[in-house]
């Protein structure tokens, strides 16, 4: 998956009032584009020749979409004239077509990224996202539902700002409560004559990394 920069948590400041973790009202399971079998073919591409097996993981993740627009200082300055002047004229005034961005933020590290797809798949009970969650070694304390959301409004922020010229403004808007999302991923482990492995293999782009790798 391409990801742009990174935003993560920050950590409450020591001496401030604790709120309740943020636990969002609905979550979505999405399908794998990646089978089981590909994800298989991954692995022997690194380890020829090996026995494995395959399971299905899903990854918890806070979905947040926003609307990013653009707007011209002038033309702001423009419309706040008289009607009759040169400039007012000369000048159109208003916003810049806005731009949609979907934001999915790690639920574990509270890193996000600004995906390239629309999210899709099928309403699930708020449970099941909390138990991936929960089941993890990885999980640390939930986040308050602001650190959600400045995570991921600093990572559209940061997208937008590379690409306004000067004289611009810039208005960014939350589309909604943050969602809950489980991204499919696979877990891929065995052994050929040499090495034994496991492996993470993304269930949308096939993209991995090595979890464990040890000479026999």
């Amino acid at each position: 998956m391409t990801e742009h920069p990174e935003s993560g948590f920050t950590g409450r400041v020591e001496g401030q009032s604790q709120s309740r973790p943020f636990v969002p009202e609905t979550a979505l399971r999405m399908a794998p584009n990646i089978t089981d079998a590909e994800a298989l073919a991954v692995f022997r591409r690194k380890l020829p020749g090996a026995d494995a097996e395959v399971r299905s993981t899903f990854h918890p993740f806070w979905w947040t979409v926003f609307n990013a627009q653009t707007s011209s200082i002038f033309r702001r300055r423009a419309s706040s004239m008289p009607a009759g002047s040169a400039t007012a004229g000369s000048r159109s005034a208003g916003p810049v077509a806005g731009q949609r961005m979907n934001v999915l933020v790690n639920a574990y590290s509270g890193k996000g990224f600004i995906a390239e797809f629309e999210p899709g798949g099928h309403a699930v009970p708020i449970e099941e996202w909390l138990d991936a969650f929960e089941s993890s070694d990885q999980a640390g304390a939930r986040p308050e539902s602001s650190e959600v959301r400045r995570s991921a409004r600093s990572l559209v922020r940061t997208k937008v700002l590379k690409t306004v010229k000067l004289g611009m403004g810039v208005n960014i808007d939350e589309v909604g409560e943050p969602r809950g999302l489980l991204k499919p991923n696979w877990v891929v482990t065995g052994a050929n004559d040499k090495y034994s492995a496991t492996i993470l293999v993304d269930g949308l782009d096939s993209s991995h990394y090595i979890v464990r790798v040890a000479k026999l």
